[in-house]
């Protein structure tokens, strides 16, 4: 049988621990529903072919997905041609009959093409009008005259459709009680959709993405965050980008776990997402993605596991399976999307009448180093040491001292500042740690 081998430097080979990594999410995957709302001006580059195949991927791991498609770019480009003024092109204002006519025409010949290109792939799919809307009626005074809002999702009909192994397309169009056709916003359908059908992700897979002030991703941010970047209109954010901030934020309101905003122009850009702790677009999340936990018995593998690589460059203190278990219950863990990437452990010690904690086993695994986790953990183990009525906090550092001091301002002190039965160790160790010590306010 024939190979084929990737001889081209730009394309990336596949790893083997690349696919153990995907294996992991698979299984809590599996059945699920997502809701995968791309942007319509993706349909007219290249790399939206591999966009589909992503999304073959997903429906071949079991994944149950629907899809919406957005139709704004297509919407103006037909309108310029026929010399059409719009008042709204994105589903959220006015739409007025000269518009209507114009979102028709461009909304069912993108969908027609969308549907060859499915199809193209061997993916069985229909396009659904299991939207029940009516007309947006008067706000601030402007009658919207054919612009929708969505009343209710035929659920039904959808997973009926999920069921048959048929992926659901459903274009920003909605037909009301007297046949009336109406515009709709692309990511109002994507939310309203993802929470009738209780759908596990929403995913944007947009123009562009999400950047902080410098120019970096913003790999996470809360509803909260989403409300509010949504209400500063931020002029680097356009008004489509605005519209996924605005409906991400009421798609975890109302239940949705997660939504994603991805760079659609990026390759791979779905999987990378999907299939990784950190990703490659922006999260903004309902529930505690991030999370620090107590360790359990069954963490134990993982924790030498992780400890290993910082033991074997002695920045820790090597510890059997035994010695952990013995003290698990000081030990907790930091997971990132259901997976441990770090840990510390706090022990406390009674001195003259007062607690002293002490931070210790921190460690954060390399492919998650420089992403602030660690400062999580050392401000989660200070705080717990307040609790347990600590008035200090000693961490012992042969390496990471001047993170301690620096970052977490933490204090170079004698090893007398040591609780003793911790100083009788720490004279045994040979180590010759730094000590640092902070008080706990």
């Amino acid at each position: 049988m024939a190979q084929t081998v990737n001889n081209d430097p730009a394309k990336p080979q596949q790893r083997f621990e690349d696919l153990r990594g995907i294996l992991h999410y698979v299984p809590q995957f599996r059945q699920k529903v997502f809701v995968i709302a791309f942007d319509g001006a993706l349909m007219t580059q290249p790399g939206f072919a591999s966009i589909l195949q992503d999304v073959a991927v997903l429906q071949s791991l079991n994944i149950e997905v629907v899809l919406v498609f957005g139709a704004r770019a297509q919407v103006r480009a037909l309108a310029v041609k026929r010399g059409i003024t719009l008042y709204n092109d994105d589903g959220m204002g006015r739409t007025d009959a000269a518009g209507i006519e114009i979102a028709v025409d461009a909304i069912m010949r993108q969908c027609n093409d969308l549907v060859a290109d499915l199809t193209a792939l061997e993916m069985p799919v229909a396009v659904s009008n299991a939207l029940a809307v009516h007309p947006a009626g008067v706000i601030d005074g402007i009658d919207l005259e054919f612009t929708g809002r969505i009343e209710r999702v035929d659920e039904e009909t959808l997973r009926a459709l999920l069921k048959a192994d048929i992926i659901p397309i459903l274009p920003p169009l909605g037909y009301d009680g007297k046949g009336a056709t109406l515009r709709l916003n692309s990511d109002a359908v994507a939310v309203e959709v993802a929470i009738a059908l209780q759908a596990a992700k929403v995913i944007f897979v947009a123009e562009a993405g999400i950047t902080a002030a410098d120019g970096t991703r913003l790999a996470q941010i809360s509803v909260a965050d989403a409300k509010e970047m949504y209400k500063a209109k931020d002029p680097k954010h356009d008004v489509s980008m605005l519209s996924k901030l605005r409906y991400a934020a009421l798609a975890c309101q109302e239940g949705v776990p997660r939504v994603h905003i991805v760079d659609g122009t990026q390759d791979e850009a779905l999987l990378a997402e999907l299939f990784s702790n950190e990703g490659v677009g922006t999260m903004i999340h309902g529930d505690e993605y991030q999370q620090i936990r107590k360790a359990r018995a069954s963490d134990v593998p993982a924790l030498l596991s992780m400890m290993q690589q910082s033991v074997d460059e002695a920045a820790l203190v090597p510890r059997t399976r035994d010695q952990i278990q013995a003290k698990i219950k000081d030990f907790f863990v930091l997971e990132l999307d259901g997976h441990p990437i770090g840990s510390v452990a706090i022990h406390t010690y009674e001195e003259e009448g007062r607690r002293i904690a002490e931070l210790a086993c921190l460690f954060v695994r390399r492919s998650h180093k420089n992403k602030n986790h660690g400062r999580k953990l050392v401000a989660f183990a200070e705080e717990t040491a307040k609790q347990r009525g600590c008035e200090v906090i000693v961490a012992l550092s042969t390496q990471a001292f001047r993170f301690f001091e620096e970052k977490m301002g933490y204090t170079v002190t004698e090893p007398d500042a040591l609780p003793s039965s911790r100083r009788e160790k720490y004279d045994k160790s040979g180590r010759n740690s730094k000590v640092l010590v902070k008080a706990l306010k």
